[in-house]
């Protein structure tokens, strides 16, 4: 076990807006329609997707087991009201170090540039982070993906790695941003209203709570308020 709560119970989540949960066959044909559109397949590592295929991913995303380190897991983005697919994420654990993951998003262009693929992730850190206690996440992008990597940033997540012309990809030598987060880290940036049953370490709740001392003590001092 990676961690004090089970994976099984990771979904769904719930966020504002969006329901994250596992794939269903009725989401095979909202799947192919955005995995088959090129403006969203131009930084993925395909160029469309049959019927057929769409078919297969979802069914076996159906019994792929959560939390199999290794093992991509995607999972399902839906509007609230109306559970209509607009994208995935997705999650590996890591196989050597099961206190590490990945993660990825894909969104439909019709839902881009409106703020679910951060409503998304952010659920899936929060959960991954306080209920399954990993230590750190990670997430890589194509440097010239300007969303997806500012996406990361609004995050949090720090980049450590520029690697240059690793990946020969589509028919180029592409580079490679790699992104990275700690469990101690996210939780600072969450409210801790969000985790009113969490338990977290000495040094976490000490480091937090310093940083929520040092927020009251600047906005006593300049009269401004501090986001």
């Amino acid at each position: 076990m990676t961690s004090e709560g089970s994976w099984v119970h990771l979904l769904p989540l719930e966020s504002p807006r969006l329901i994250l949960r596992r794939f269903a066959s009725v989401d095979v044909q909202p799947f192919l329609a955005y995995r088959s559109d090129p403006a969203v397949a131009r930084f993925q590592g395909w160029e469309s997707i049959s019927l057929a295929e769409a078919t297969a991913f979802v069914a076996r995303q159906e019994a792929q087991p959560i939390g199999e380190p290794g093992q991509w897991l995607q999972i399902a983005i839906t509007l609230k009201g109306g559970g209509k697919l607009i994208g995935d994420c997705a999650l590996r654990v890591h196989a050597p170090d099961a206190r590490q993951a990945i993660i990825g998003i894909t969104l439909s262009s019709l839902f881009q540039g409106q703020g679910y693929g951060q409503e998304a992730l952010s659920a899936l850190l929060d959960s991954v982070f306080a209920r399954m206690r990993l230590h750190r996440v990670q997430a890589d992008t194509d440097p010239h993906n300007t969303p997806a990597w500012k996406l990361l940033e609004r995050l949090g997540m720090r980049r450590e790695v520029h690697s240059r012309q690793s990946l020969w990809f589509k028919g180029r030598w592409a580079d490679e941003y790699v992104y990275g987060i700690l469990r101690s880290e996210w939780l600072e940036r969450r409210p801790f209203s969000v985790y009113p049953s969490i338990r977290i370490s000495k040094n976490e709740r000490g480091s937090w709570m310093c940083k929520v001392a040092l927020k009251i003590n600047k906005a006593g001092m300049d009269g401004k308020k501090v986001s």
